[in-house]
């Protein structure tokens, strides 16, 4: 009995390529041709279909299909489109279940099918372009604006289906792409960082337009590590995708109902092939159905195969075909199983040369290969020879499944028995003599190779490759760093910066290497706002509100082509004159990196390594940086240490100090240009912050209003020029008061200054606009301090919220409100004038000259010679209350011969006693 005779077989020997389904009579042998499970019906009729659907309103997605190379992914995805296209299709499919749900969207949709390769363009790029050539076939023409135009690609779609259905009113459009895993994985961050936005867009114009989006995935994109640095990004497309992933199960139906087809009879002869050895295997008897349905691919194959994570173009249908191909014209073994196991796809991965190209892969192989060798040439129990090449290569295969590949995990010496079905010839059919003969070959395969590469866990009795032996990480790590491209390299610089410069994980602008960032104005004793970026001047657009400076750290051996405009507010970084030294340095800790991320076995080891490779180019960049750090300023470019003094350059305690002093050193004739006239803060010990502003303004106002004086209170007024004789305030001298009192001079008596007239908005912001004040471009809380000032000194009365004013006589309440309340107040105006009829009969009364008042230039003097004569009065008051207390006399007599007392309150009477009695 050959294999030939109890198999069916159909091979898969070719790639089916999605454009394949354009044709009608391709697209319906396709259709006929594809088998599908129980499990994969119900993801299509409940998962896909109703996404696919336009003609019930619900909250449509995209659907990603997920599948590796070779599990009928991209014949899926063809069947999906076919249907969809044309209207006859569905009654061809296999399933009925599929088949019913499927005359909901049958010849519904213009169809287009791009299979994306090798290319530079970016995703939408693709898209558009193939989408527009597809819409003038099909007479409805449709142009696309540019990128650069829109604010989102939605609408634009939208209206490319719009366009459509003006001629074919009944149909969707349907856009279907293969390989969008491998496109997106040779894609630069910040490309992959706007394809991924572009991908978002397509699941989410489902739910606007009859737009239907159908991707074809090697792997679920959303848990690759590969792409844990856009993290952010994928969360936000998942939202916008149902994934349908194809299983184990669906294999197993497929190989069993398409490659390896039986009739009953077929069954039958197999069944009754393997009905002897069932005694020898666990649950063989129980699952022989299964047995005979896959026959002559193991279970086994089925299952490990879909365990292994490591590679990737594992082609599981093509490797069983090709499988079963080499045993046609053989006959059916008499003395054995005859099944094919997982051990089968070892001799499948050493002979596929590509399968090296993964570091992990290649250990595996390069150790087992070591294993074979020796148990081929030195194994001593040469009847169980077939046996032990067998277990050696199924390990092999096994150690692929568990992710990390040095995970002490392994098999049992019943799970090698069952699941590659071992024999050897045994007196009686018993199981237990069988695993005996499979420990003997184990123990064997151990002492031939003297334990190297493989291992045994007495705990669960498993055996399994041990790969941590002879592992030389430094040598991988160098290796993976010479294959990395100048922008990979980049990125792990920029990241490394990042840490030392001591910047924030998420930057100022998601998706780009942008920070906030402040420089010294030594000279004011300021700080100026402004941004930090990594990369080139050409991305200045995408850091908003504008602000007062922009610094640019280019990587080592930037290549891209930027224009430097050479503007006042930009300073570029550069490092040059790298040696091999550096370059080695950077290479080792990106190499490091990159198999920290791509490893899933030594991901720890490669960490650690990393750490120190790390800690390697941090000593680096603090001993060398400085002599190899190069400026460019406005054109012209020098070495950074050129800029400071040397003095200056040794003291920066830090690299990040470094850069900041040598950027705020080149752009202080800027900022002086800018802020002409800005305040002075020579008594602070270091440069005011933007986040110090407010409280230090907060304590200046406190020491206006009457609170103790402080250093930074102090330190304010000065700066501000808002002091006076013995550190008293007087805003007279300050020209930022006296800016502030002509804007109210310019106004009539009973008009006030509103907020807008002095404050405006220069930027929008984040959190708040940006806002200077008009003559002197001061921060509003410079303003509030100077206003308070104003107040205290009689000059304005400042109305803060509509209901609250400040005066002279209030101003301490100021002492107890945040600069932000008085930093947003409402208008400010002149004193009311004084009441001049009751002040003239004061004067009067008191002897004074009535002029002094009435005469403004004279009323500081009035105010002087009014304090001096209450002075006098309150001291003949004390005088006579003390004679009255004694009581009058006259020739040493008293003039009142009744015990009279006066009460006196605040040195007025206020009643006359007598005896007890109030008289008066």
């Amino acid at each position: 009995m050959k294999y030939r005779d109890v198999v069916q077989f159909e091979p898969i020997s070719t790639v089916i390529q999605l454009r394949d389904a354009g044709a009608e009579s391709a697209a319906r042998r396709l259709v006929e041709t594809y088998v599908i499970s129980e499990r994969m019906a119900n993801q299509i009729a409940g998962v896909v279909i109703p996404q696919l659907r336009f003609d019930v309103p619900r909250d449509n997605k995209g659907v990603l299909i997920v599948g590796n190379y070779g599990t009928g992914k991209s014949h899926l995805m063809s069947v999906l489109s076919a249907v969809a296209e044309y209207p006859d299709l569905a009654a061809d499919l296999s399933n009925d279940t599929v088949r019913e749900a499927a005359a909901s969207i049958a010849g519904r949709f213009k169809v287009l099918r791009i299979e994306i390769g090798a290319v530079s363009s970016s995703l939408r790029d693709i898209v558009v372009r193939e989408l527009e050539e597809a819409l003038r076939e099909w007479g409805t023409p449709y142009t696309f604006p540019p990128a650069n135009e829109l604010t989102n690609n939605k609408d634009a779609l939208a209206g490319a289906v719009a366009a459509l259905r003006e001629r074919y009113p009944d149909h969707g459009l349907m856009l279907v792409v293969d390989e969008l895993l491998d496109f997106l994985r040779a894609r630069h961050e910040q490309e992959l960082i706007l394809d991924l936005g572009f991908l978002r867009e397509l699941g989410e114009v489902a739910a606007l337009a009859p737009f239907r989006f159908i991707g074809g995935l090697q792997e679920t994109l959303f848990d690759s590590p590969r792409f844990n640095f856009v993290a952010e990004q994928l969360r936000r497309v998942r939202d916008r995708f149902e994934q349908v992933i194809i299983g184990r199960q669906d294999i197993a139906y497929v190989v069993a109902n398409r490659i390896l087809r039986k009739n009953d009879e077929q069954k039958a002869r197999i069944i009754e092939h393997l009905r002897p050895y069932t005694p020898l295997y666990d649950r063989m008897a129980e699952r022989m159905d299964e047995y005979a349905q896959l026959f002559p691919i193991h279970p086994a194959y089925v299952d490990t195969f879909q365990h292994v994570v490591v590679t990737e173009k594992r082609e599981v249908l093509r490797t069983f075909s090709q499988a079963v191909a080499g045993l046609l014209d053989r006959d059916v073994p008499s003395d054995q199983t005859g099944l094919i196991s997982f051990d089968h796809y070892w001799d499948v991965l050493r002979d596929n040369p590509s399968m090296k190209t993964y570091p992990e892969v290649a250990e595996v192989l390069e150790k087992g290969h070591v294993l074979d060798q020796r148990v081929s040439q030195g194994y001593t129990r040469r009847a169980l020879t077939p046996i032990a090449l067998r277990i050696v290569h199924a390990l092999g295969v096994h150690r692929l499944t568990t992710g990390d590949i040095t995970t002490p995990i392994g098999l049992t010496p019943e799970e090698l028995r069952d699941g590659l079905c071992l024999y050897v010839p045994t007196p009686e059919a018993s199981a237990e003599f069988l695993l005996g003969q499979v420990r003997v070959a184990l123990r064997e395969i151990v002492k031939t190779v003297s334990g190297q590469y493989i291992s045994h866990n007495d705990g669960n009795d498993q055996y399994y490759l041990d790969l941590k032996k002879d592992v030389d990480f430094d040598a991988r790590i160098d290796e993976r760093g010479e294959s990395l491209d100048r922008n990979d390299l980049n990125r792990y610089f920029f990241d490394s910066l990042r840490e030392i410069l001591d910047l924030d994980t998420s930057t100022y602008v998601s998706g780009h290497k942008i920070w906030f960032s402040e420089l010294p104005w030594l000279e004011h004793k300021v700080t100026r706002p402004g941004y930090l970026f990594f990369g080139a001047p050409d991305e200045r657009s995408t850091a908003q509100p504008p602000r007062d400076f922009y610094v640019y750290l280019l990587p080592p051996g930037h290549d891209r082509a930027w224009r430097d405009e050479e503007r006042a507010d930009e300073v570029i970084f550069t490092l040059g004159g790298l040696d091999d030294a550096f370059d080695a340095i950077l290479r080792r800790y990106a190499g490091a990196r990159a198999l920290e991320n791509e490893s899933a076995s030594h991901r720890t080891v490669y960490g650690d390594k990393a750490a120190r490779q790390r800690t390697c180019l941090v000593q680096w960049v603090n001993t060398h940086l400085v002599e190899h750090l190069e400026v460019g300023y406005q054109g012209v470019w020098k070495r950074a240490s050129a800029v400071l003094p040397r003095a200056a350059s040794s003291a920066s305690a830090t690299i990040e100090d470094f850069i900041r002093v040598v950027a705020g050193t080149l752009l202080a004739p800027h900022f002086a240009d800018h802020y002409a006239g800005y305040p002075r803060f020579t008594r602070l010990a270091q440069p005011m912050t933007e986040a110090a502003r407010p409280g230090n303004a907060t304590e200046a106002i406190a020491q206006i209003a009457g609170r103790p004086a402080t250093h930074l209170g102090t330190a304010v007024l000065d700066g501000l020029q808002l002091l006076g004789e013995n550190t008293t305030v007087d805003p007279g001298g300050s020209p930022y008061a006296l800016a502030l009192l002509r804007r109210l001079g310019e106004k009539s008596d009973n008009q006030v200054v509103n907020r807008g007239e002095i404050i405006e908005i220069v930027a929008g912001g984040v959190d708040r606009p940006v806002e200077k004040d008009l003559s002197h471009k001061l921060e509003p809380e410079w303003i509030a301090v100077t206003l308070v000032a104003l107040v205290h000194h009689g000059d304005i009365t400042l109305t803060l919220n509509g209901k609250e004013t400040l005066d002279a006589g209030s101003v301490d309440r100021a002492a107890t409100m945040n600069v932000e309340t008085i930093a947003n107040f409402q208008h400010y105006g002149r004193p009311r004038q004084l009441p001049m009829h009751t002040w003239v009969s004061i004067f009067e009364r008191l002897g004074l000259q009535s002029a002094l008042v009435k005469d403004e230039t004279k009323r500081d003097q009035a105010v002087r010679e009014l304090v001096a004569r209450v002075q006098h009065e309150l001291s003949r008051v004390v005088s006579l209350q003390g004679i009255m207390g004694r009581g009058l006399q006259l020739w040493n007599e008293p003039v009142f011969t009744d015990n009279f007392q006066m009460r006196a309150e605040g040195g007025a009477v206020v009643g006359i006693v007598s005896d007890g009695e109030l008289l008066l």
